[in-house]
This record gives C-alpha cells, sequence and structure tokens, in this order.
C-alpha cells in the first residue's frame, strides 16, 4: 500500500513549471517548457544523493551540498539538512495535486519518487502500488530523474537577480515558522511595558511622549513573545522615524475571540493644517513588512485613521487556549509533517511512537484530541482504541483514526470522532481537529 504524500513547504513553493504529457502509456516532459537538458555530472549526483536522504553524514560531505547549500542557510540548520530539504522540495513539485489520481499517469513521476527515496519501498511495492510493471516503473523513473534534476538546476544553478533575497525570503520564513510553533500565554503588561526602555532614546531625540495602558482583566493572548515583540518594534520603529508624532501609546484592549495590541498615535496638529483624514498627507504606516508575521501567529494587522492627525494601528491575536493533540505514529514524518500543518493554529503537539508510550502520556498529560495510526509494531491501532476507550482517565478524550487503510466504520464503531485517510493535507487535519476540538 501507497503512503504519504510529503506536504512540507508546499504553501510557500513555486509550482511545478514544466508540462507533462502521456505517449504510449509513458510520461514523458514536454521539452518545450524545459529548455536545455542539466549538466549530465549534477544528473548523476541527485542519483546517487537520492537514496540516502535520510542520511545526514553522507549528505553532508555530498557534492550536491557544496552545489546548491547556500552559506546563509548554515545559519539554521547543518548543510546536510539543508540538501536533504531541498530535495524533497523538488520532488514536492511534481506533485499534481490532491484531485489528481494516485494511479493516474500525470502522477506517476512523484509518486515514483516519493515512493523509492521519502518513504524508502522497494521497486516492486512502487509498481504494485501504481498498477504498472517493472519495465514501465524504470522508464518512468528515468522521466522523474530528468525531471527533478532540471526543477534544481533552474531553481539554484541559474543566475537569478532575485537569488540573494529568495535566500533571505527562506531564510526569514523558516525562523518565522520555528518561532510560531513555540506559543505561550503572553503577559500584556510585561510585553508592552517592555518595549518602552528599547524605544525611549529614539523617541525622546524626536521629542515624543511614550506610554502603555492595559484594559484590566484582559485573557492573555496564545502567541509567540518573540514575533509579537518584532511586530510591535517594527511598527513603532517606523512610526517614530516617519510621522510627525507628539506621542505614541500601547494599548491593549478586546475584541471578540480576539485580544488587540494597539499602537495610538497623536501627530502634531501643526503638520496636517486640514481637516479630514487622508494617506497624501502621511498619516499611514506601510504595515505590508510585519503582516506575514502577524500571519504566521493567526492573527492580523489593522489601521484605523480616527482624526487628521490621530492614527491606531492594531495587532489582532487569538485569545484561545492551546489544544494538546496526541500523535500515535511509529513514522517520525509524520510527526514533522504534522508540527509544520499547525504552524500559526492553537495546536500544540505531542508525539508517540508506540501504543504503550501513548497510554502513558494519555494517562499523565490528558491530552484534548489523539489521532491513532492503525498500522504500528507490536500493539496496533485497534487495540490502543480499544484500551483507551475502557480506561477511565482517557475515555472521554475524543479520538482521530489517521491510516492508509480504509477502516471508517468499523473505527466509528469503537467510538473514534474523525477518520483521516493517508495521505493526509493540511486542510483536512484542521478540518478534523476543528471538529474534535468542538467537543473537548
Amino acid at each position: 500500500m501507497f503512503c504519504y504524500v510529503w506536504q512540507l513547504f508546499l504553501a510557500s513553493r513555486v509550482a511545478l513549471s514544466y508540462s507533462l504529457r502521456l505517449v504510449s502509456g509513458t510520461l514523458v516532459l514536454d521539452r518545450r517548457t524545459m529548455g536545455a537538458g542539466a549538466p549530465a555530472d549534477l544528473a548523476h549526483q541527485v542519483r546517487d544523493a537520492l537514496p540516502h536522504l535520510y542520511d545526514f553524514a553522507y549528505l553532508q560531505r555530498h557534492p550536491l551540498a557544496k552545489l546548491l547549500v547556500s552559506p546563509s542557510a548554515t545559519f539554521t540548520r547543518i548543510r546536510g539538512q539543508e540538501l536533504r530539504r531541498i530535495l524533497l522540495d523538488a520532488i514536492e513539485a511534481l506533485n499534481p495535486g490532491d484531485r489528481v489520481a494516485m494511479r493516474s499517469p500525470e502522477r506517476r513521476a512523484y509518486a515514483i519518487l516519493f515512493g523509492l527515496y521519502v518513504e524508502g519501498h522497494s521497486q516492486a511495492e512502487v509498481a504494485h502500488a501504481l498498477g504498472i510493471g517493472d519495465r514501465q516503473l524504470r522508464r518512468d523513473r528515468l522521466v522523474a530523474f530528468e525531471a527533478l534534476t532540471n526543477i534544481l538546476r533552474d531553481r539554484y544553478l541559474l543566475p537569478a537577480a532575485s537569488d540573494k533575497l529568495q535566500s533571505w525570503q527562506e531564510l526569514l520564513r523558516g525562523e518565522t515558522d520555528r518561532l510560531a510553533g513555540r506559543r505561550e500565554p503572553l503577559d500584556l503588561h510585561e510585553l508592552v511595558d517592555g518595549l518602552l526602555p528599547l524605544l525611549r532614546e529614539l523617541a525622546n531625540e524626536r521629542g515624543m511622549q511614550l506610554s502603555t495602558y492595559v484594559s484590566p482583566e484582559l485573557p492573555k493572548p496564545v502567541a509567540n513573545r518573540t514575533l509579537a515583540r518584532q511586530i510591535l518594534i517594527r511598527l513603532a520603529s517606523q512610526a517614530l522615524t516617519s510621522l510627525p508624532l507628539a506621542r505614541l501609546c500601547f494599548e491593549c484592549r478586546s475584541r471578540g475571540l480576539a485580544i488587540g495590541i494597539g499602537l495610538v498615535m497623536d501627530c502634531q496638529p501643526e503638520a496636517f493644517p486640514m481637516d479630514g483624514c487622508t494617506t497624501s498627507r502621511g498619516l499611514v504606516l506601510d504595515v505590508a513588512a510585519a503582516s506575514p508575521l502577524a500571519d504566521s501567529l493567526g492573527g492580523h494587522l489593522t489601521q484605523e485613521c480616527i482624526t487628521a492627525t490621530e492614527l491606531k494601528v492594531w495587532l489582532w491575536l487569538p485569545i484561545q487556549e492551546e489544544t494538546n493533540v496526541l500523535v500515535v505514529d511509529d513514522n517520525q514524518e509524520i510527526h514533522a509533517l504534522f508540527e509544520r500543518y499547525v504552524v500559526g493554529y492553537p495546536y500544540r503537539m505531542l508525539h508517540a511512537t508506540s501504543a504503550e508510550q501513548a497510554l502513558t502520556i494519555a494517562r499523565s498529560q490528558k491530552p484534548d484530541i489523539v489521532i491513532v495510526d492503525l498500522m504500528m509494531p507490536e500493539r496496533d491501532g485497534w487495540e490502543l482504541l480499544q484500551t483507551l476507550r475502557t480506561d477511565s482517565t482517557c475515555a472521554l478524550i475524543p479520538t482521530i483514526v489517521c491510516s492508509v487503510l480504509e477502516e471508517p466504520g468499523l473505527a466509528l464503531s469503537l467510538g473514534v470522532q474523525g477518520y483521516l485517510k493517508k495521505p493526509v493535507s493540511q486542510a483536512d487535519l484542521l478540518r478534523a481537529l476543528e471538529a474534535a476540538r468542538k467537543q473537548v
């Protein structure tokens, strides 16, 4: 049975620019969109590296690492890890999407590379899963190698004016994603009061007043403190240097299920002699640079021009507490995949690789939701579900089955609240978690 579809970084990666067509039952690439072929040594290096995707020591010293890995990337991960990410991203670029059937020829190049090298299946297993013979698989694998090589060549070896910018953006996105996954309830008084010493000298140079106001008894938003600080510092610094401010106050208030952390700015009246509020007079902040950071926290930015001299910019963060989700699967890649799926959402993932470990965590930490894989060594998921159902400390925990098996009827008869068929997309996981969370 063919397993999981690798979805890492899919939302932030460019779509595949190569068109696919079928000739005499064989998948080929339309060379009208490919351009010249990649160098032979690059193709050989790609084929050599793929069987070692999980051997970081091997990838660390591989020629492809020197060829493809940007020096700036080594600030956040070792060279072998970064090469593995690059190869996985290139494989994912061949994914035509979930709407294309698994056995369709248009999906074959991706399915072959994913099955053989990401999941480590044998050629016979992959051929059987795709419903093709060994000879056809060998032919299609050559096509897949060629496609993968050209993707790597076009992305990393062709000179482009935007290379440095793209590398910086990828580095920033990686850092943002890493931090956004580490969330905690924020002390609003500590957060806004801690900004004043940092900004005071800049404000004093311009004769501006700084202050804070936090409405009493506000609930704590759940977010990453570092990212929240960076957003507010970026906005405040821009306001202090670009607007003719007389006063800036950090204000906190609630609205619905969100907490707003606002920059309330009063400008010098003489700078805006006319009535009304128009951007042509400069009373506006460019929030575009900070918006991606707010998005990563599950929040957003708004801007209000109150009068001709008063402007408010709000960072809205969700109030809802994190939901603890225990993922029980012996495949570590599933744990990493689900962690990425929930970045920016109010879920904290706990992990277990066996039924015994899952029971220990469930009894001691009492997660809000449990996701169970059915096919595990020693005690399988069915046994775990039965045990959870009869355990007095765990019986009321909503459970979701996540498996390659198609047994939703049996699973539902055991009291599970959801059934996810592998491969799992981010949208499917979030829908299942939201449905289960409503029962917590």
